[in-house]
């Protein structure tokens, strides 16, 4: 009888040990670097939109939001922006360690949510929010009517 349920034990073995080796959330943000945490609102006031004027790159860099100054089009319309009350640290492909949270608003009267990433004091990436990005979660808190229409 034990044979016949053989290749049932042998899955639910392995399936058991496939979920001990997955690295706990911990485990994934112990290499974290440690330091203070920026003033991710103030941050994101200053980048919300694209300057008009543009300054010279670092030439060093690829820097798609430092070299256009901005996450949103200087003419984008865009109301109502509300920031994610966290903050957690996320290891990126690109950038490494970096800071994360999210911003909820209207972008031409459709509301959406996007995930932002910080480092080193400037926004080096925004895209929509995904399931990872966890911005389901968070609670929320207006930015101020005077940052959203910079």
């Amino acid at each position: 009888m034990i044979l016949r349920h053989a290749p049932l034990i042998v899955a639910l073995a392995v399936f058991a040990a496939g979920l001990c080796a997955h690295p706990s959330a911990s485990a994934q943000t112990a290499g974290a670097p440690q330091g203070p945490t920026p003033n991710y609102r103030a941050i994101i006031a200053k980048s919300l939109r694209v300057k008009e004027e543009k300054s010279d790159p670092d030439p060093g860099t690829i820097p798609y939001f430092t070299s256009r100054g901005g996450i949103f089009a200087a003419k984008a319309k865009i109301d109502h922006v509300e920031v994610a009350d966290t903050i957690r640290m996320v290891q990126t492909n690109y950038y490494g360690w970096t800071w994360q949270t999210c911003i909820r608003l209207n972008l031409y009267d459709r509301p959406v949510t996007y995930a932002v990433f910080i480092s080193e004091g400037r926004v080096v990436d925004a895209r929509s929010a995904v399931a990872i990005d966890d911005c389901e979660r968070d609670h929320y808190a207006p930015l101020g009517a005077g940052a959203a229409i910079r």
